[in-house]
């Protein structure tokens, strides 16, 4: 294994979706789930491969490429069909990765491979330099899509409190008359923070002497929920019995 650091964390997001009563699988259970119902009837005896979770158009020295891109990890919505993708960032990014950080928000509110619809991308920073970085790229991509008429297909950033952007798209209604209107809507959401390094560290003991931040009563594992949404629900488990009285 190359990297273990990376997939330990990755992992760790995940265990904190279960906690919280989500359904979340690493990017390798991800594309084994997504290829697993592949069908026969290629030249090869196969379906061809389901290679990413999303494709988006990347702007790179002045031109646009498509390219699939895949999370880290994610997290399906126990109320619908949203998705949370994750980005574990453990070093700076250089430009191709920046723009595919920037093409990815851009993508908040399109459909996922399996029809899913994608609603947050979490950036997990180890280092708060990495962190300022992440951030940096959001608030560039908001100036820069901040400035153009928010029509259909365009987005419009806005940042909600510390590193939590709200992410607005004109949807299309059809009026009565059958014309067609474009109303301002939520999509979806864009959030950075600081992967909780500190944790490992903690002793449930009367040794400790490292702080607890970050853990589940703070309302931001597996990340940090937007104000405008629901508290996340206090954490459970099956080895844990709850008492009815």
């Amino acid at each position: 294994m190359t990297n273990p650091e990376h997939r330990l964390w990755a992992q760790f997001l995940v265990v904190c979706s279960w906690a919280r009563g989500l359904r979340a699988v690493t990017e390798s259970e991800l594309l084994h789930d997504l290829n697993a119902n592949a069908k026969a009837g290629t030249r090869n005896g196969s379906s061809k491969a389901v290679q990413g979770y999303i494709t988006v158009s990347v702007h790179r020295r002045g031109a646009s490429v498509r390219k699939h891109l895949r999370p880290d990890a994610v997290a399906f919505d126990v109320e619908g069909r949203g998705v949370t993708w994750f980005e574990v960032d453990r070093s700076k990014r250089g430009s191709d990765r920046a723009a595919d950080l920037a093409a990815l928000v851009g993508a908040i509110g399109n459909k996922t491979a399996d029809g899913r619809v994608l609603r947050r991308v979490v950036v997990m920073c180890k280092t708060e330099r990495i962190e300022r970085d992440a951030l940096r790229i959001v608030e560039q991509l908001a100036a820069a899509c901040n400035q153009l008429v928010l029509t259909e297909g365009r987005r419009h950033i806005r940042r909600q409190s510390d590193g939590v952007y709200e992410v607005m798209a004109a949807i299309p209604v059809k009026r009565q008359d059958g014309r067609t209107a474009l109303i301002d809507e939520q999509v979806g959401h864009v959030i950075v923070q600081m992967l909780p390094i500190w944790l490992p560290k903690v002793r449930i003991d009367a040794s400790n002497r490292w702080s607890t931040d970050g853990w589940f009563s703070d309302n931001c594992l597996p990340y940090r929920r937007p104000g405008n949404l629901s508290l996340w629900p206090m954490p459970g488990s099956p080895l844990v019995t709850v008492d009815d009285e």
